[in-house]
């Protein structure tokens, strides 16, 4: 790298909100992501990968806020010439229903499909929130209908993926609720703006429920039914629910809710039963959720907020001009997990390598033997590194042990007529002599 642009990288730094991982941090996020599709793969899900850059009315086609989109413009663009119709990708889930539709003769339904992608959003960087971030889905989606077995399913896979990378032990709760029994709960209440008296729900965990309540007034329901509503929600009890006697979409919705929470328990080990949970509060901020709607909170990271999220969508590819396509998808927010995913064992401890041998170089002169150390080993199925000389032997070792290699191999001229080396246990500090031929099996 030229001193000049070494020079402007450091007066420059990074951006702000895109965010970048040291060695040990990326090893750690990787094997999470394997993990992560590994789990996913487990239900047949088949990976995917869209454009990152989609047209602006496909993306706001949904009540997305123009705000937090960002616009394609070729730097040097004239006035009146570029992509001002093109944006960057605000989710996974509106590309996907555009692609879907796009392709809808060629793929066979019900179509699952996983994707792990980054995304971009206007928002304020700060710590979990990006500007830039990686999102991990998996959707089901059908045709002309979906049953509610699709809901269960994702639902049960995201916990078990989150079972599989979360700390041993952690707790977590899927918070889950059905729209249309909110609305209709919102509606039994007397409210005449029920998209309202939603999105005021919405916000309760952060304004808390005093000021709820009285902005559930301003949307015209009675200050004692208001009372009722709020207490019904954080009760989130669908046995009392029952007893309301409901009717219509909130009848609905409670059946489809309890439907989704029997199956998914059904799907998953006893241990996992307890991480579902009815929860009325939850409401989804985006437009196009029709039915189930699913938060998650880590217990020891709820500073982070919802950390896998997503419902049903009946109608989104119909805002594309086309006939609905139904589906249903979940959402793990892996930037703002591996925020603090990563401080935590065992992917804090991560080595910053994957090799676990290094071939330390003592003598440049006998370099092609220690090259045909490290091929002796690489072809066992070991992974190592070869230094390529200019150190002292104690510095290679040192950052050897630093950045977490297990073995280091030295070998002098002696060593290299006779065929053999000197191994040496980084953890131990203890050392042998290893003929080459025999060197595999004593590592492995």
């Amino acid at each position: 790298m030229n001193t000049e642009l070494m020079e402007t990288i450091k007066l420059t730094g990074a951006v702000g909100g895109f965010p970048e991982f040291l060695p040990a941090q990326q090893r750690a996020a990787d094997e999470i992501i394997s993990i992560i599709k590994t789990q996913y793969e487990s239900y047949g899900y088949t990976p995917l990968e869209t454009a990152t850059v989609e047209k602006i009315e496909t993306l706001l086609a949904k009540g997305i806020a123009a705000k937090e989109v960002y616009g394609l413009r070729r730097l040097n663009a004239e006035d009146g010439e570029g992509d001002k119709e093109l944006a960057l990708r605000f989710d996974l889930t509106v590309p996907l229903a555009r692609y879907v539709v796009q392709n809808q003769n060629e793929l066979v339904f019900p179509f699952r499909r996983y994707q792990i992608q980054p995304v971009f959003r206007g928002e304020r960087p700060q710590k979990g929130r990006y500007r830039q971030f990686h999102q991990a889905d998996i959707d089901i989606l059908g045709q002309e209908t979906l049953p509610l077995s699709a809901d269960a399913e994702v639902i049960a896979c995201a916990t078990q993926t989150l079972a599989a990378i979360l700390p041993k032990g952690e707790e977590f709760i899927l918070r889950i609720n059905n729209r249309k029994l909110l609305q209709g709960l919102v509606a039994w209440a007397g409210s005449a703006d029920i998209p309202a008296a939603i999105k005021t729900i919405d916000n309760a965990e952060k304004v808390g429920w005093p000021k709820t309540i009285e902005g559930l007034i301003q949307t015209a329901i009675a200050a004692p039914k208001a009372e009722d509503l709020a207490a019904l929600l954080q009760a989130s009890n669908l046995e009392n629910l029952t007893k309301l006697g409901l009717s219509g979409e909130a009848e609905e919705g409670l059946t489809e809710l309890q439907t989704v929470l029997s199956l998914a328990k059904t799907l998953l080990p006893p241990a996992l039963h307890g991480n579902l949970k009815a929860d009325l509060t939850i409401a989804r901020g985006l437009d196009y959720y029709t039915g189930t709607v699913v938060e998650t909170v880590v217990a020891s990271a709820k500073e982070l907020g919802s950390v896998c999220s997503g419902g049903r969508y009946e109608n989104l590819t119909a805002s594309l001009g086309k006939k609905a396509i139904p589906g249903v998808g979940l959402s793990i927010g892996l930037s703002r997990l591996l925020a603090w995913l990563l401080t935590q064992e065992p992917w804090a401890s991560m080595p910053a390598t994957p090799a676990t041998v290094l071939v330390t170089c003592q003598d440049e002169n006998l370099m092609a033997y220690y090259a045909k150390v490290a091929q002796t080993l690489r072809q066992a199925g070991i992974k190592t590194e070869l230094h390529p000389g200019g150190q002292a032997l104690g510095t290679q070792i040192k950052n050897g042990v630093k950045r977490g290699l297990t073995f280091a191999i030295m070998a002098n001229d002696d060593d290299a007529k006779a065929n053999r080396v000197q191994l040496k246990n980084l953890a131990t500090a203890t050392q042998s002599e290893q003929a080459l031929e025999t060197l595999p099996t004593a590592l492995l």
